[in-house]
């Protein structure tokens, strides 16, 4: 048993591998399904602070879920704890809410989330920005584009900087959250 415990947080995490535009290519054939199996595998893979922190999300928006509303569909997570770098525990924002409406307290880069770009299809708000989302998320071509985020911004919007064409390969960025009672997502 260890003496020291890492602080209470939802915790940010980046794929390691960098996706083409089709996002929606695993799980059930669909974006939504295939970013949940992307955030579940990844886990395994990403050094975060919080080793039991294994409840899992994609900060990418969708049809269904856009990023800046998660808790609408994972009704499970905390929404009153601070979001953290993974692999640091550093503070990005006060709380979910706050992620994607004030400026990050750092920026993801200094959060020890690496400095590269990774795809979002949110718009500066975090909401799903339907037209640039690589056709929800089914195609890798140049034909379509697709919003992209840089850790390396802190001022609201950093989650959209640019339209990539989809044909670019991006990481994906998740989160990972111990759930509150009651909840499921």
């Amino acid at each position: 048993m260890s003496l020291i415990s890492a602080p209470e947080g939802i915790y940010v995490y980046s794929s390691t591998p960098s996706y083409g535009g089709n996002l929606s290519i695993l799980g059930a054939g669909n974006l939504d399904s295939s970013l949940s199996t992307i955030c579940k595998q990844e886990r395994a893979f990403a050094p975060i602070l919080d080793v039991g922190c294994q409840s899992v999300a994609p900060l990418v928006s969708t049809l269904l879920v856009s990023a800046n509303n998660l808790t609408s569909f994972y009704t499970d997570i905390p929404t009153n704890l601070p979001m953290r770098g993974g692999p640091t525990g550093t503070i990005l924002a006060d709380d979910l809410a706050s992620f994607f409406t004030v400026d990050l307290h750092v920026t993801l880069e200094a959060a020890g989330l690496g400095s590269t770009d990774f795809w979002t299809y949110g718009d500066l708000n975090g909401n799903y920005a339907s037209g640039v989302t690589c056709n929800d998320g089914s195609d890798n071509s140049n034909a379509f584009t697709g919003y992209v985020g840089t850790p390396l911004a802190s001022a609201v919007g950093w989650n959209s900087v640019f339209a990539a064409g989809c044909d670019q390969a991006y990481k994906v960025f998740c989160i990972c959250y111990r759930p509150v009672s009651g909840g499921g997502g």
